[in-house]
């Protein structure tokens, strides 16, 4: 008796692990492509070019709120730098990418399939919201900024 109590037991632990584990299949989030429908490539102000020097760079390196843990320090690269590659210190490191994100972190003339620029959204299509340390986050004006830089070929000027 014993033995089927402990078996039946048994039984519904895998059950119910077998539940948990369709039901995390079932609600893992369908990802499509990067802000699909909801974001266009396109300058929003093609009469004013936006300076990566006097505008960008302000931002990224701004704290709170900008991108300082992929910064480098005085004493070498910033934590986030060392955990993935991605190194906002310069343009050139930056287009370089991280691990993860490679060249696609900034994509001249497409900012919406740019990870940075899908990274600062309000919902980006895939892991958290940058700067993770937020808020405070890019506020809206300020996406437009990076997303315009980005549009107009995400130049070193």
């Amino acid at each position: 008796m014993t033995s089927r109590v402990a078996l039946t037991g048994l039984l519904g632990v895998f059950g119910l692990l077998g539940l948990a584990i369709g039901a995390m299949v079932s609600c893992a989030p369908e990802v499509g492509p990067p802000l699909a429908g909801a974001c266009d490539d396109t300058d929003t102000d093609p009469e004013v070019r936006v300076s990566f020097s006097t505008q960008i760079r302000p931002l990224l390196n701004r704290s709170p709120g900008g991108c300082v843990c992929h910064m480098p320090t005085s004493t070498g690269v910033g934590p986030a730098t060392q955990i993935i590659g991605l190194n906002l210190g310069s343009l050139a490191s930056l287009r370089a990418g991280g691990v993860t994100s490679g060249t696609q972190i900034v994509v001249g003339g497409e900012p919406c399939a740019s990870i940075m620029y899908q990274k600062v959204s309000e919902a980006p299509p895939f892991g958290s919201r940058m700067p993770l340390n937020g808020p405070p986050y890019l506020s809206a004006d300020e996406r437009k900024l990076l997303h315009d830089w980005i549009a107009e070929g995400a130049s070193d000027n």
